[in-house]
């Protein structure tokens, strides 16, 4: 990877981490699961797990889903008991379903206690084949959320 190529995969996830309200560090830690992510072809429970323990791993160890219930504002997502049976339903559709469409159920399941976001942002690329560093995107900003507007590479 050249210079250019690293300032442009340590901006996006400086973007993606500005977006999730977290610091330096979670960018190392985004960039340690792109190269993690970037041997993969296709995504299985494996990966996902492995990802998720990279970007938070203080707060996703083990390399299992959450066991607690999460809210994203007033949301709650998907009762915690459910993600595994979720998570390999949606592995397992991933071939009919569009990079967006991943994208969104993955985040509506919410696997991780912590870094879903970011995991999802990095699954996104891998689907939508823009997973190189000059080609990498922001996924869709399906929830409206105001600190996404306007912000492109």
């Amino acid at each position: 990877m050249t210079p250019t190529e690293v300032g442009r995969l340590v901006e996006w996830a400086a973007q993606e981490c500005a977006w999730q309200m977290t610091g330096p560090l979670e960018v190392s830690y985004l960039v340690d699961a792109y190269f993690e992510l970037s041997h993969e072809r296709v995504i299985t429970l494996t990966s996902v797990l492995r990802l998720g323990e990279i970007v938070e791993p203080g707060r996703n160890s083990g390399a299992r889903f959450r066991q607690v219930a999460v809210f994203v504002g007033m949301n709650e997502k998907a009762p915690w008991q459910a993600v595994p049976r979720l998570m390999n339903k949606l592995l397992e559709a991933q071939d009919n379903l569009t990079p967006t469409e991943f994208f969104k159920e993955f985040e509506e399941i919410h696997p991780f206690v912590d870094g879903n976001g970011r995991v999802g942002a990095l699954l996104y690329n891998l689907l939508n084949k823009t997973y190189e560093p000059w080609n990498l995107e922001y996924p869709p900003n399906l929830w409206k959320d105001s600190r996404r507007e306007g912000i492109t590479l």
